[in-house]
């Protein structure tokens, strides 16, 4: 019997996409169960597959939109849940306009996607974007991944896309998933994290990457070095920064403070 599932997987596998299918039944109800749907909700899939979390989501909510760029499978799909009040969206996600879709529906969306390994992180910015029409995330991503997301000061895996995630959302992390729940079978463990859009303060964020990439380029050395030429160390006493601190000793709201000061 697992010889046949696995087969079938075989069958629609394409590694140009960097497809990863969850098929372990018990995470699949895990995960609907954490993302608690409505029924007066909206959630978009991404990446839907085979579509074995949208069965199990199709009768929950009021609408269910499907972002597929697979062309094969998207009509697999339109097949499978054709009396279903299912939108299926046949293109690749980076070139979804997620203001439109919420307005389409007038109301804030709910995300989910088993992310792609390949380029989840341009998935994930881009979704970014659109931040503002969005309810949550659950968003299923290669563990050491997450953990750099979710990574607080004083942690090796504290850097760049720590504080920038951070900026935008209360990111939760909830589950970890064995490689033996996904065909094929990856090298990696992966993590379901929820983010949940923050209220925001108002920064220019090409200054906050200049900041972060002056800082975290250089990690070891004490900001008093590595961010001479935005700040002297006179400033960073007056901002109440020490600074012989290095960049993984420096809060989130440090360097968004630090990102308003800077004079360019």
């Amino acid at each position: 019997m697992v010889m046949n599932y696995n087969n079938l997987y075989k069958k629609i596998f394409k590694r140009k996409f960097g497809q990863v299918f969850l098929k372990d039944t018990n995470i699949i109800k895990n995960i609907i169960d954490l993302i608690h749907p409505k029924i007066n909700q909206t959630i978009v899939e991404i990446g839907p597959g085979t579509g074995a979390i949208t069965k199990k989501l199709v009768n929950l909510v009021k609408y269910l939109f499907l972002i597929e760029i697979d062309i094969d499978l998207a009509t697999k799909l339109t097949n499978k849940f054709s009396n279903n009040n299912i939108n299926i969206i046949c293109q690749n996600v980076i070139n979804t306009n997620f203001f439109i879709l919420s307005r389409q529906i007038n109301q804030k969306l709910r995300l989910f996607s088993n992310l792609p390994y390949n380029n989840c992180i341009s998935i994930i910015f881009h979704v970014l974007k659109y931040i503002d029409v969005i309810h949550d995330m659950h968003f299923m991503l290669q563990k050491e991944l997450a953990n750099r997301i979710i990574a607080v000061p004083h942690s090796k895996e504290y850097g760049k896309l720590s504080v920038i995630m951070q900026y935008y959302c209360n990111i939760v992390p909830l589950i970890t998933v064995s490689p033996t729940s996904f065909y094929p079978i990856p090298k990696v463990y992966s993590t379901v994290i929820k983010f949940i859009p923050r209220n925001r303060i108002s920064i220019n964020l090409d200054k906050l990457i200049l900041i972060l990439n002056l800082a975290f380029n250089q990690r070891r050395k004490k900001i008093r070095n590595s961010l001479k030429k935005l700040f002297s160390v006179k400033d960073l006493v007056k901002y109440n920064i020490d600074p012989s601190l290095r960049a993984d000793e420096i809060t989130i709201d440090q360097y968004y403070y630090l990102t308003n000061k800077i004079n360019i």
